[in-house]
């Protein structure tokens, strides 16, 4: 065994003797470097976002324009291995490690298509990704806009203002705000997100290690719409997603629809080490408006809504495409829920599934 792997080991053993196990954590130059391309959008890959469901790595969305969703990609394909190795046992996070690459390498992605049954193969080649924050449409037949919010990465908020006015102006009467599958970001585009949307308001709370509590308010400068609003979240909304949505609900500005969140929740200092790797202590946790703990215990819907285990989420890309008949035959349960609550169509029962 190398030094430095000896080195990362007894690293990796004192953050770990810490007992802050979820919080403080030891990161490789690899590791380090790729969380920052993301958060900066300066990523090689294929196009994905990848969330877990049922102890399964699940593609959550597909980026618009990537390779990944050229080749036929969907949200909802289980990936069970990466250039022929298996993938089991593999959290989100390091089964990306293995799907990114050099730009212009070509990467093999077996997955699991559960609304069809198939096993499929892609032979995708690597390119730069530009993940956008937000992409939206309006819900068809109606006057409801649907803004899907994926990440909090460097200027979200300003996509997300920019998107809020466009559906305003194209004649949007109320919005749903769709967070799922969202990992969160910058704490900073949580506080300016939510200041889009109300005023004069705690958007979360700063517990420091010494127990002191320091609010942090709406960004004033920014002017909020009143707009009705719901908000659809699910096991995979973390970090500052669920700060913006433990905001909204705290204010009773709109209601969360889906699932509890994943409970993520502390602000982590950064120690930065000579070769690149990096400690990140837990310094501070982040409480809702109301003070309860986020970390551990996510934020729980207003309306708990589970999808059916074929069921996935839809994107507004899929949702611009149909015609106000067939909204009414989706099965994106949580989605039906937001648009019904929002005074839009009533659709018919929801289709039975077993547990």
């Amino acid at each position: 065994m190398d030094v430095k792997t000896l080195t990362y080991g007894a690293i990796r053993g004192i953050v770990e003797a810490l007992g802050d196990t979820g919080h403080s954590v030891f990161l490789t130059p690899e590791q380090a470097q790729a969380e920052q391309n993301a958060l900066d959008q300066n990523v090689v890959g294929i196009g994905v976002l990848l969330g877990e469901k049922d102890s399964q790595t699940v593609i959550v969305s597909v980026v618009p324009q990537s390779p990944a969703q050229t080749a036929g990609l969907k949200a909802g394909d289980v990936i069970v291995s990466v250039d022929g190795r298996s993938t089991e046992g593999l959290a989100p996070d390091q089964l990306v490690e293995q799907v990114r690459g050099a730009e212009g390498s070509i990467v093999t992605v077996t997955v699991d298509r559960p609304s069809t049954g198939e096993r499929l193969d892609f032979n995708l080649t690597r390119q730069k990704i530009k993940f956008p924050s937000v992409s939206w449409t309006m819900v068809p037949g109606t006057n409801i806009a649907l803004i899907r919010f994926a990440q909090f990465a460097a200027g979200s908020s300003d996509e997300l203002l920019a998107a809020r006015d466009a559906a305003l102006a194209a004649g949007a009467t109320s919005i749903i705000l769709d967070l799922r599958g969202n990992p969160g970001g910058y704490v900073d585009q949580a506080t300016r997100s939510a200041s889009e949307f109300m005023r004069d308001k705690v958007v979360y709370i700063r517990e420091t290690a010494d127990g002191q509590r320091i609010p942090v308010e709406t960004d004033d400068s920014i002017t909020p719409s009143d707009v009705p609003l719901a908000v659809l979240i699910d096991n995979n909304t973390a970090s500052s997603a669920e700060i913006m949505s433990g905001a909204l609900k705290a204010a009773g500005r709109a209601p969360l629809i889906g699932e509890t969140t994943f409970g993520t929740g502390t602000v982590l200092l950064p120690f930065n080490l000579s070769d690149g790797s990096v400690i990140r202590l837990a310094v501070e946790r982040w409480l809702t408006p109301e003070g309860e703990l986020i970390f551990g215990k996510g934020i729980t819907p207003t309306d708990q809504v589970t999808l059916g285990p074929d069921d996935v989420p839809l994107e507004p890309a899929d949702v611009s495409s149909i015609t106000p008949e067939q909204l009414t035959h989706i099965t994106d349960r949580q989605l039906i829920k937001a648009i019904e609550t929002l005074g839009g169509p009533t659709f018919g029962p929801a289709p039975t599934t077993t547990p």
